[in-house]
């Protein structure tokens, strides 16, 4: 296309050159013609140039474009041939899972009920069930009741629960239950629960006290014998005149630390509101 428009101009050069005499205006006016149309040629070699470098630019961005989805394409298949291996180690939630498994339940014939005893407070608010047990087994336990209280004629007069934490091996100790009834409780139906003690250790084996009688109740000073401190020693009272409980009194036997130090004593007063003729005293705790 350039080399015909430019052949057009060099004829329109020579057709103004030819021997034939021209006037000044035939002269003036072909040469105006041909500078016209070189500014024509040049628009058009301009919007030519335009053309291929667009038509440049176009195969390049198709060929960017065709090595772009090649290299996408060969990104996908290493991506499929590349497989993730399987962890043969078990995620670290389904460990912690594994180890706070419940325990295994003790069997209920490794604790023996020594005694129990139904007391009505004098209020008439609550009616306790204090529970004397024995711990039997090998291990330190924690003991849970889930308990009704019937009247004579069984209607359910109530229900209640008690816990008993760290019971070593060998060791006595009390809990209760609390129902909310000033009715008169003619049975009970309870569901026992033993367990190894995840948490605590047992202090009682450490303990010991010394009874002083008083008229109205009793001074108990409890010692700690064990190397470590004894945490919340609690003392129960029970108060009898022959086989007939006529109440009982606790408290804890600590200090502002909540714990009796090793090698301390702490004292405390337990008191009764009838003439009694024996005391049984029992303690609880844990470290």
């Amino acid at each position: 296309m350039k080399k015909v428009l430019i052949a057009l101009v060099c004829c329109i050069a020579l057709v103004g050159c030819g021997e034939k005499a021209v006037s000044q205006n035939e002269y003036e006016s072909v040469v105006a013609e041909r500078e016209e149309l070189k500014a024509k040629v040049g628009s058009l070699e301009h919007e030519l140039d335009s053309k291929e470098k667009d038509k440049i630019s176009g195969q390049e961005d198709n060929q960017q474009s065709e090595a772009v989805e090649e290299t996408v394409d060969d990104h996908k298949e290493i991506v499929k041939e590349t497989s993730i291996p399987e962890s043969t180690d078990k995620p670290e939630a389904d460990e912690e899972k594994e180890s706070h498994k419940s325990p295994e339940k003790i069997g209920k014939d490794s604790i023996e009920v020594l005694a129990e005893y139904t007391m009505p407070d004098s209020i008439g608010w609550y009616t306790y069930r204090l529970i004397i047990l024995e711990n039997k087994s090998s291990q330190t336990v924690e003991i849970s009741t889930a308990s009704l209280a019937y009247a004579a004629d069984g209607r359910i007069l109530g229900a209640a629960n008690g816990s008993l934490e760290a019971l070593g091996t060998g060791c006595v100790s009390i809990f209760y239950e609390a129902f909310e009834t000033n009715e008169e409780i003619d049975h009970y139906e309870t569901e026992l629960d033993v367990s190894p003690e995840q948490y605590y250790e047992s202090v009682i084996q450490d303990l010991s006290y010394v009874q002083n009688d008083l008229k109205n109740g009793a001074v108990f000073q409890v010692t700690n014998h064990g190397e470590e401190a004894a945490a919340f020693v609690e003392g129960y009272a029970l108060f009898f005149l022959g086989e007939k409980l006529l109440g009982f009194d606790n408290t804890y036997f600590t200090d502002d630390d909540s714990e009796i130090k090793p090698g301390k004593t702490i004292s405390k007063q337990l008191r009764a509101y009838e003439d009694f003729d024996r005391i049984e005293f029992y303690l609880t705790g844990r470290r």
